[in-house]
């Protein structure tokens, strides 16, 4: 399949977008990433813009939308973007019984307005900060330090997380995530000059058996808030030719829980519009307590560990890593199947401010959708949106 060049992407953009838009680099034109300037997200896309919009995703895996207008912004026009890349999938911890919905198949019910947490964010520094319009869709994950914040709280901070993707222990993984950003920390009073200190991480956090290399390229990570991403697909572009030919029939199983049975899932994703290969998350054969390790089809658990882990230093070198700077306005989407991330150490509870980390996530899963509203068969979302959701068309319609 052809690849598009990035002048012809920034010729295809003004003459769709308009002259005035533009496109610079997130690093420099060689790695994954673009900034796009001057595209207006709260106005609804006609299906020649949402089909651009897939196609620059396909082809720089994270895109970055500055200086949205923060004034008039809503989530609503997120969620909107979020149903052109797939069907947003509703957070569990959105809701007040999901594991009795799970469990017994309770009707689901959102918890009352003064228990959800957009009320609870609004009531840290409620003069300096109050959560946008529709922060309360059950697609939206409110990412933010406000919970438990305030001007006499004691502050606290926590590591970062392990390198994943998002949700991909289903049939159907996740294929986009996006953030819209309202706060970032702006403080830099650690030690170090930057917003947090380095976070040690507990014993067992990874597998002991990791190599030092391996752990050195895992740890080097981000300390302003930043979320840091690797592109897998260089990654794999990077590989030998007889590296390729052993790992593109490889299947692995993932699976939530170690009792799970799993599915068994190609560990090389071929991108079905641009036939761009990438290496879907190699990295949970040590992905920490809670949530079972992926097992290589034909070998063993240790040899499974053996065979990602030289995988994942690979893809973790420098060449391949970006970190992410998030700034008020921006909206940021990035492909799950050509990418890992991970979120930074943060301060967790806070009693200044200016250390507000608060942002909104909402991700999709299936194919993209170039007109709106989504036409998704209610046998496939039962299937396959954990919980059943689907936006209201209000929040859904297109040009």
């Amino acid at each position: 399949m052809n690849v598009k060049s990035i002048a012809e992407f920034d010729t295809e953009l003004k003459q769709i977008f308009g002259s005035n838009t533009s496109t610079a680099p997130l690093v420099d034109d060689t790695r994954m990433g673009r900034r796009i300037f001057a595209v207006d997200l709260t106005q609804p896309l006609n299906p020649e813009q949402s089909r651009l919009m897939v196609d620059l995703l396909d082809r720089f895996s994270v895109i970055s939308f500055p200086g949205q207008d923060q004034s008039s912004f809503r989530l609503a026009y997120l969620e909107r973007l979020a149903n052109h890349f797939g069907a947003p999938i509703p957070h569990p911890k959105n809701y007040a019984n999901y594991v009795e919905y799970k469990n017994n198949n309770a009707p689901l019910a959102l918890p009352p307005v003064s228990e959800q947490t957009h009320t609870k964010c609004n009531q840290a520094f409620p003069n300096d900060f109050q959560c946008i319009e529709d922060a309360n869709s059950p697609a939206v994950y409110i990412v933010t330090n406000l919970l438990g914040s305030g001007p006499d709280a004691q502050e606290q901070s926590m590591g970062s997380l392990h390198w994943h993707t998002d949700i991909e222990f289903e049939p159907v993984p996740l294929s986009t995530s996006m953030f819209y950003v309202q706060a970032a920390p702006t403080t830099r009073n650690s030690l170090e000059g930057t917003w947090v200190s380095p976070q040690p991480r507990a014993s067992g956090y990874y597998h002991l058996d990791s190599s030092p290399e391996l752990m050195q390229r895992r740890n080097v990570l981000p300390l302003n808030g930043e979320t840091a991403y690797t592109d897998t697909a260089a990654a794999y572009a990077d590989l030998s030719a007889q590296d390729k030919r052993a790992l593109d029939g490889q299947m692995v199983r993932r699976r939530l829980r170690v009792d799970d049975p799993g599915w068994l899932i190609p560990l090389v994703y071929t991108n079905p519009r641009t036939g761009v290969k990438s290496l879907h998350s190699p990295v949970w054969a040590s992905r920490g307590k809670n949530i079972a390790p992926v097992e290589v089809d034909g070998l063993s658990g240790d040899e499974s560990r053996r065979f990602l882990d030289r995988l994942e230093a690979h893809v973790l070198q420098s060449k391949y890593r970006y970190d992410h700077i998030h700034k008020p306005g921006d909206v940021t989407l990035w492909s799950n199947f050509a990418t890992l991330h991970n979120a930074p150490a943060c301060k967790s509870v806070i009693n200044d401010p200016a250390d507000t980390r608060l942002m909104y996530r909402i991700s999709c899963k299936g194919q993209p959708s170039y007109t709106l509203p989504r036409q998704d068969p209610e046998a496939w979302i039962e299937q396959n949106i954990t919980p059943p959701y689907t936006s209201p068309r209000e929040y859904s319609a297109s040009r």
